[in-house]
Parts: C-alpha cells; sequence; structure tokens
C-alpha cells in the first residue's frame, strides 16, 4: 500500500544511514592551522554531534556476485527517434584483476596510448580516414580500466553506424584488437616500433605526472557541486601504497616506471600476461537505438500511474479515480502545513559581514599592453605555473562569413601545424605538447547581455618553463594552423567528429544542454552568439563545413553528384515517409517495403546503378538527411528537404580548396590589436616571466584599422516560425520539440534588476525574486523535488544578467508542475524569519573558493562586460543597509505577486502583456499539448505554443 512520508520516516532514515561509522572525512589545511589543535577540535565537534558510538545496521546481505558467462554477447538497446544514430560496441574483459598502484599507473597510461585520441593504435585502425582498416563508421575510440573490485578493462568504438552494430563486425573488431596486442608484444627489445610506443606511453606518464602536480596546487573545492571524487580516489590509492610517509602525486612509482622504458626493454608481453589482455573472450555488449522504445516507455509510466491509483483507492476506500487523488492530496498538503508551521519564525542569522564583491580576496591588477591591448593579471603567490589567456573579439567578420566559426576552436587546436615550410601532424603535435605543457585550450566565450562573443585561446603550465611554452603553443595554433590539402583527411575527421558530438547533444542528460536553446531564445537576435554558442545553429554549420570539405573525386564524379542533389531536391512534395523510405532503400540497397512515387523510384533507380566515389558521396547525404529530417517539421518538410539538398550541393561545388582559403580568411579577421584582451593567472615571478612570450604573441597580431560589422537584429527563430506558418505575430510561448524525452522543462526569464539599478524600489523587487530561491525550507527547488515534479529546478534572480528565471527539468507534467509552482508560492504565508535567508542569497556569492584559473579568468571577461568590483560593491552595500529597515519584508512581500507572475504563466497578468519575457519549454508533443491546453485555460482560448525544431535555429544566407 501508500503511505505518506512524514518527518518521522525522514528522521528515522537519517539516524540508521548518517552516523559517523558510516563516514568519512578529507580535510585541507593552510599552513597557518596546527594539525593537533585542528584533529582536537574536530573531536569535540564530532563526540558532540555522536556521543555514543552504537553499532547500527547498515545494509542487509549484498548476494553474491554472479558474472555472465566469458563470450557472452548482447545488443541493448535505447529510446532515439531516430533508429539511425550512432551506437556503441564495447569489449570488457573479465574483472578477476587487483592491481598494485604502479601497475594501475600503467594499465592507464597503457590504455591511453592504446585506445584513444588521433595518435593511438586503435584509432588508426578504426577512425582516421588516411589508415583505417575496419570501417564501421565509428567517430572515436576508448579504453579504461575501473578502479574497483576486479578492475575490470574495457575498449570500445562510439557512433558505429547502426548496421555495423552485428556479432559478426564486434568479432572482427576484437580480433584485430587482439591482433594488434599480439604486435606490440612482439616487439624486439630496442627496435624502433618499441621505442616510438613507449615514447608515447612516457608522455603520457608526463601527462599525468603534471595532472596529479596541478590538483596539489589548486584549491581542492570541497563541498562545491561537480568537483567529483577526485581526491578521494587519489587518497584511496595512497592507502595501496606501503609505508608511513608516501608520495601524494605518486613519485616513486613514476619514477620505477621510467626506468623501465628507459631499459629499452619490452616489459609489455609481462604486464599483457598478468593484465589477462590476449587470449580471452571479452564480454560484448552493443547500443543500438530503437525509436519504439519511446512509446514502451509512455506506456510503462501510464501503467505505473495506474497502479498507484488503484493503490490509492484501496487506501482511501473509494472506486473514484479523481477523489483518491484528491484524497491523496488532501493528506499531503495537511503534512507539508505542519512542517511548515512547525519550521515557521526559526530566524537563523547571517554572518555581519559577507562579501562585497564577487571576490574580495583576489590580488588583481589591470594594465596596458602594446596597442592599447588590456591586461589583467591575477597574482597567486603559491601557484608555481601560469595561466595566460587572449580574447579575440569576433565582431568584424562579415555575416555571410560566421559559417566557418562553427568548429573554429577545434580546427586551431586538433589538426596540427604548417610552420617554417614543414608540416607538423596533429598526432607529432599532440605528442610534442604532452611533452612541453600543462593545457591548451580554445573555446568561444559570450554574454548576450554585452553582446561579447570572442575567441579565447589559453595556455599553462605547472613551472615557467612550460608556462612560456603554453604561449608559444598559443602563438602557433592562432598562426601556423595546418589548414592545407595536405591534411584535409584530418580536418574531415575532426569535423565529422563534432558534428556527431552535436547531434547527440539532446540525448544527454537535460541539465547538460538546455540552457543553451533557452539562451538562444533571448539572444536570437545576435548573429556572433547563435554562431558560436547555439548548438542547434552549430550543427547546421558544422553540417555545411563537413560538404564544403569534402571530396567528391573526380571532376566527372563531382558533376555526377551534384546532378544527383539536384534531382533529390526535387522530390519536395513527398511525405516524411516516403522520405523514409527512399533514404532507406538507398542505405541498405533493398528494395522499399511498399512502392514508391514515380519520380522517387525512378531517382532510386538511378542511384543503384551509380559506382564508385559519386555514390559514396551521395550515401554521405543520405546519411546526413536521415539525421537531419527529426529536426524538421511538418509545416515546411518539402521546402526544408529541397533547402538541405541544394544546400549540400552548393557547399560541395565551393570546394575545399576555396573552403581552406575562407577559413584562413576568418582567422585572420579576427587576429588584430582591436579585438585583443588579456589575462594571466600566476605568481609575479611567473608573470614577469612571461612578458617576452606575452610580447612575441602580440607581436604577431595585425595593427590594420578594422569596420565593426553592423549585423542584422532580425529575430532568428521568431523570423523562421513567421516564414513556415505565414503569421505576422511574435511567438509568446514557444516550445522546441524533443522526441527523444518523455518529461519537459521549462526555460522562463524576465529582465529584472542588473548591477547598475540600486534604487531602493529595483532592490526590493531584486529581494522577492529571490524569496523561493536557492534551496532553503520553502524555496521552489525543495518543495518541487520534494513532490517528485522536477529532478532539478528553481527560481532566482541576477544582477549579472539581469534576469529573473524559472526553470525546471524533467518534470512528470509541464502544466502539473507549474500549477503547483504556483499554488505553493501563492499559499506560502509571509515570514518575516526570511530576511537573513534572501540577504544570504543576495551577497552570499563568491568566487574566493574556486580555482585560481576560473577565478583570474572570471574578473577578466567580468571587467570587459562593466561588472566591476565598484559596482558590485555599491549594490551589495545598498543590499546590506536595507537589510537594517524594519520594513524590508513587508516591502518584499508586498511585491512577491507582481514579481512570480512575470515568470510564471498563470499565475496572475496575461503574458500577453510581457514584451520582454521569454517563455519557453523543450519537451515531446505530448508536453506540449499538455501545456497549450493549460495556457488556453490561463491566457485565452486563442492562445498557441508555437512548436519549434531544430530547423529554426538554423542561420541562411
Amino acid at each position: 500500500g501508500i503511505r505518506m512520508m512524514k518527518a518521522a520516516d525522514i528522521k528515522r532514515y537519517h539516524d540508521h544511514n548518517y552516523h559517523l561509522s558510516n563516514m568519512g572525512a578529507i580535510v585541507s589545511l593552510p599552513k597557518t592551522m596546527a594539525l593537533p589543535g585542528v584533529l582536537k577540535t574536530m573531536n569535540t565537534i564530532l563526540n558532540r554531534l555522536q556521543p555514543k558510538d552504537e553499532p547500527k545496521v547498515l545494509y542487509k546481505d549484498v548476494p553474491v556476485f554472479e558474472p555472465a558467462t566469458t563470450g557472452t554477447v548482447k545488443t541493448v538497446e535505447y529510446p532515439s527517434a531516430n533508429e539511425q544514430d550512432g551506437g556503441i560496441m564495447s569489449f570488457s574483459l573479465p574483472a578477476t584483476l587487483d592491481m598494485p598502484v604502479q601497475e594501475e599507473i600503467m594499465m592507464n597510461g597503457f590504455l591511453s596510448t592504446f585506445a584513444g585520441d588521433a595518435g593511438t593504435n586503435l584509432y588508426k585502425i578504426f577512425i582516421d580516414s588516411k589508415t583505417k582498416e575496419i570501417d564501421l563508421g565509428a567517430k572515436m575510440v576508448f579504453g579504461n580500466v575501473d578502479n574497483h573490485k576486479g578492475m575490470p578493462v574495457s575498449f570500445g568504438l562510439t557512433d558505429v553506424k547502426p548496421a555495423n552494430l552485428t556479432q559478426e563486425n564486434a568479432m572482427r573488431a576484437w580480433d584485430r584488437i587482439q591482433k594488434e596486442l599480439k604486435a606490440i608484444a612482439g616487439y624486439t627489445d630496442g627496435s624502433p616500433e618499441l621505442l616510438a610506443f613507449n615514447a608515447r606511453f612516457k608522455n603520457e606518464l608526463t601527462d599525468a605526472r603534471r595532472g596529479l602536480a596541478k590538483l596539489t596546487n589548486t584549491p581542492p573545492l570541497f563541498g562545491a557541486r561537480n568537483t567529483f571524487s577526485t581526491w578521494y580516489e587519489q587518497l584511496e590509492e595512497m592507502q595501496k601504497v606501503k609505508g608511513f610517509r608516501k608520495s601524494l602525486i605518486m613519485i616513486p612509482e613514476f619514477n620505477t616506471i621510467d626506468a623501465m622504458v628507459a631499459s629499452g626493454k619490452n616489459f609489455w608481453p609481462a604486464y599483457f600476461a598478468k593484465w589477462k589482455l590476449m587470449n580471452v573472450s571479452p564480454y560484448i555488449v552493443m547500443a543500438k537505438a530503437n525509436s519504439q522504445l519511446l512509446q514502451q516507455q509512455e506506456a510503462a509510466a501510464k501503467a505505473r500511474a495506474a497502479e498507484q491509483v488503484e493503490l490509492l483507492k484501496t487506501k482511501y476506500g473509494v472506486t473514484d479515480d479523481q477523489e483518491a487523488i484528491r484524497k491523496y492530496k488532501a493528506d499531503y498538503d495537511a503534512n507539508t502545513l505542519a512542517l511548515e508551521n512547525a519550521s515557521l519564525g526559526i530566524k537563523v542569522k547571517f554572518i555581519d559581514h559577507p562579501p562585497l564583491t564577487l571576490d574580495d580576496q583576489l590580488d588583481y591588477k589591470v594594465s596596458t599592453l602594446a596597442h592599447n591591448i588590456p591586461m589583467v593579471t591575477s597574482t597567486f603567490g603559491n601557484v608555481t605555473g601560469a595561466t595566460t589567456g587572449l580574447a579575440l573579439s569576433l565582431d568584424k567578420i562579415p555575416q555571410d562569413k560566421l559559417v566557418y566559426l562553427a568548429i573554429m576552436p577545434n580546427l586551431l587546436t586538433q589538426v596540427g601545424l604548417y610552420k617554417n615550410g614543414k608540416a607538423i601532424p596533429y598526432e607529432e603535435m599532440n605528442q610534442m605538447q604532452r611533452k612541453e605543457i600543462l593545457s591548451l585550450n580554445a573555446y568561444y566565450s559570450n554574454n548576450f547581455r554585452t553582446k561579447r562573443s570572442e575567441l579565447v585561446v589559453n595556455g599553462a603550465g605547472n613551472n615557467i618553463t612550460e608556462s612560456q611554452a603554453a604561449v608559444g603553443w598559443m602563438n602557433d595554433v592562432l598562426n601556423h594552423p595546418y589548414w592545407r590539402a595536405g591534411n584535409l583527411p584530418r580536418m574531415r575527421d575532426v569535423t565529422n567528429q563534432a558534428l556527431g558530438n552535436l547531434r547527440k547533444r539532446m540525448s544527454g542528460r537535460e541539465e547538460s544542454w538546455v540552457n543553451d536553446p533557452g539562451g538562444a531564445m533571448r539572444a536570437q537576435g545576435l548573429p556572433l552568439y547563435m554562431a558560436t554558442n547555439s548548438f542547434l545553429t552549430r550543427e547546421h554549420n558544422v553540417l555545411r563545413l563537413r560538404w564544403m570539405l569534402m571530396d567528391a573525386g573526380t571532376p566527372a564524379e563531382k558533376a555526377l553528384t551534384m546532378e544527383t542533389l539536384t534531382s533529390l531536391s526535387q522530390l519536395d512534395h513527398a511525405t516524411r515517409d516516403e522520405y523514409k523510405s527512399l533514404l532507406t532503400a538507398m542505405r541498405t540497397g533493398r528494395a522499399p517495403a511498399s512502392a514508391l512515387p514515380g519520380e522517387l523510384n525512378s531517382l532510386l533507380a538511378k542511384f543503384n546503378d551509380m559506382e564508385g566515389a559519386a555514390k559514396k558521396t551521395i550515401q554521405e547525404a543520405v546519411a546526413d538527411l536521415e539525421a537531419t529530417l527529426i529536426q524538421i517539421p511538418d509545416a515546411s518538410l518539402g521546402a526544408d528537404w529541397k533547402f538541405l539538398n541544394l544546400q549540400m550541393r552548393n557547399d560541395l561545388n565551393q570546394g575545399a580548396e576555396t573552403t581552406l582559403a575562407n577559413l584562413d580568411e576568418v582567422r585572420k579577421m579576427i587576429l588584430h590589436t582591436g579585438n585583443a584582451r588579456m589575462f594571466m593567472i600566476g605568481s609575479k615571478a611567473g608573470q614577469s616571466a612571461l612578458q617576452s612570450p606575452v610580447n612575441n604573441l602580440i607581436a604577431t597580431l595585425s595593427t590594420q584599422p578594422q569596420t565593426k560589422i553592423q549585423y542584422s537584429t532580425a529575430r532568428l527563430i521568431d523570423e523562421r516560425y513567421k516564414k513556415r506558418s505565414g503569421s505576422n505575430d511574435r511567438p509568446v510561448f514557444s516550445g522546441l520539440v524533443n522526441a527523444n524525452s518523455a518529461t519537459g522543462v521549462f526555460m522562463n526569464t524576465a529582465s529584472l534588476v542588473s548591477y547598475s539599478d540600486t534604487a531602493n524600489g529595483k532592490i526590493y523587487d531584486f529581494l522577492a525574486g529571490l524569496l523561493f530561491g536557492g534551496g532553503g525550507k520553502q524555496s521552489v527547488y525543495t518543495k518541487t523535488t520534494g513532490a517528485g515534479l522536477s529532478y532539478s529546478t528553481g527560481v532566482g534572480a541576477n544582477p549579472g544578467s539581469g534576469l529573473f528565471s524559472y526553470y525546471a527539468e524533467r518534470t512528470p507534467l509541464l502544466p502539473q508542475t507549474l500549477a503547483f509552482v504556483i499554488d505553493e508560492i501563492k499559499k506560502t504565508p509571509n515570514d518575516p524569519a526570511m530576511r537573513e535567508y534572501i540577504i544570504s542569497l543576495a551577497v552570499g556569492g563568491s568566487r574566493a573558493s574556486s580555482a585560481y584559473e576560473t577565478r583570474g579568468e572570471a574578473i577578466a571577461a567580468d571587467l570587459a562586460d562593466g561588472i566591476t568590483p565598484e559596482r558590485v560593491r555599491t549594490f551589495r552595500k545598498k543590499v546590506l543597509e536595507l537589510r537594517k529597515s524594519p520594513d524590508l519584508m513587508t516591502e518584499v512581500y508586498k511585491r512577491k505577486d507582481a514579481m512570480y507572475e512575470r515568470i510564471l504563466p498563470g499565475y496572475g497578468a496575461k503574458m500577453s502583456n510581457a514584451p520582454d519575457g521569454i517563455f519557453f519549454v523543450i519537451g515531446p508533443e505530448k508536453q506540449m499539448a499538455a501545456y497549450e491546453s493549460y495556457l488556453q485555460a490561463k491566457e485565452g482560448a486563442d492562445t498557441k505554443l508555437v512548436r519549434l525544431w531544430g530547423r529554426d535555429f538554423w542561420m541562411e544566407e
């Protein structure tokens, strides 16, 4: 049966599970705190918390683990609306290992050398366009070892074409992996092959050592979100090392391995045997997309709900479903009210001297380099190395060239160098970096409020020599990328991998991607932002680059391909099912299940007669069309089919040579002194040592004057909707259709208060926006997750962005969750004790505990956006002044309803009167239909929820 959970139930659970004998602790102390005193104080605190060390039953006996039979092969399916999504082919070995730390280090280094990035053995065999022996359509390879009991080792391929996920192909792949392992085991001592492999292995070790050294020179971030278990796992590893004094960064173990490598002997056969990597039957698991599972999930959810309703009817002795649910809700509300009344008036005092800026302790300085380039240096005396960053504004790039920004960071850092007339392939470049520096990164930095869009390149080292080398590498990738015809295979591989990753983005955890389209809805009038930040916009642009860089064979084969794409474009009156049937027949070579219309059938016959490069290129078009059809709405299906085929034809016609020239032109537009700002994080000695490399980097930037581009301000998504719908009205409510999901997402925002707004009324508005923020007792987060109506959720006001927002993801049903939130906010009684809570949210945020590099880069970006510490300090001081006002909570609660009706449709005022509001949801059609019905009930019968698709985010020239 069902029983209402009460406070006593929660307390009982805590008593059984949250006690000292079931916990551990890792403590990080500054040198100023003596260890004996700290231990004594902690002992006193813990004894006060739990004076009796009573034995408690933690778990029932865990059943004996029974592994499957060695050699088991299984294909598992996952739900996806596109059954041509790439799958995974994984090979796992039996969990029978128990390695000491030194062997774990060796194993991890070996797997990174054997099965990882572009220089590894398996990448060359399965992925690299120039060298691959077995083409399964895979985009990446991996190898890893699990540190838990039995330490199973796995190898695998990602993005394998579904048709290739067969037992036969899996055995072919495993046999080839075994062959490669045997080849390494057979290298003779001192042979060139062994020395080359071990040189790469040693570089992996160097990289791992450098990472551990960096870990110990970084704030531990205990308690912060997304710090994971790195320190816990590292200390667990140390426990395996004998002796009292141990090296936190495993120096003796690494030194022993280095000596083995230096010997020139082939030690791998003995370790392969010990690790049982060879002559073994693996467990093979293949993951494959299945669209039918989406319907099965929906049916299963309905069945679970029906089962629970039956239990409720039994519990309450009623026969009507809705009456049972009403009685359950009444009980739930009564329990909630009792808990709230018990906590009403409980006062918790916030600290007297909260941080007045976003980073009070930061020691930073602003200076000006040559050509008036601003430099923000952040000084940390204990940092042994330094991080240097160069941010380059993109606002001089013409709008018709924005397509080339789609993966500019990848093309700068992942394809190699061409320097002094010599080509340095990516594999070689990568090995050089592993030997010389801590890191080199390129990415985009955007702020929709200030319309800032930049390319950022930064490099770091663990010591001064590495840090100087890192700036040199920044110089090289910016000025000497290997964008030449001889390196097109690598550029194509990088482009295809990027496209695959973007296509999979909406299959990941919602919290990892939903903010992106939500932000794009607000920033859709900023072409630079869309081209560099919106993954749906970038996906289409990367698809275009793929076709611009494609090898179409001889001129005659290219002409035939273009002719066929033109013919495909003319099939713009078919249905979705007819397109699917045509594409399936072209992909599989089998006749369609049902007859195709004449034009489609004629083209299929023509395609079947094609040969060579032209047929192969059209097969690539088929794959792209199948992957993209899911993004196209029925309302514009024919027009978009035509558009896509003509776009591929025109991009292919442009040719790789012109594309390379255009990429280089855009790169040169970026490399100007007028676009540049810099930041540096390190000690004073490090900063001084980097002056010369930084000056050399700046000297490569052009000083020629440039004109800032006046981009179109048209709202890309709204205009696209108007074009396909024939409507002239700007959408008020919109939703991105995500057929792969069962749940819904809210991303509602409205302008509120920025750091420049210090009038009393504005501060009261801001504090009212925090009443139900955070994770406190009355927060939207606590209430909604407690009711099981969202996985992650919350409301909040951010003076940095100037936005007031409501966010909820994985909601069972959009209107149910929204109605619950509105009801909870409306009925929550005014509680004067919330004063200190909202003040803590208003001024409690600080970056002081973050990584040094995060802090230094953030202050530089803040200054570029005009968010100066002085401005933040003025704002926070005003908040703290009002903290003393006896009328504070009266004024705050007076504004409550006016604030929350701005982001919660159905709360009060109609959203058609909120021109600045973005009311955006994500989910499948089931969620859209339910939410639209809710809106019509609240806003008016003619209210429309505009369905958006990935297609609506594409940029068109």
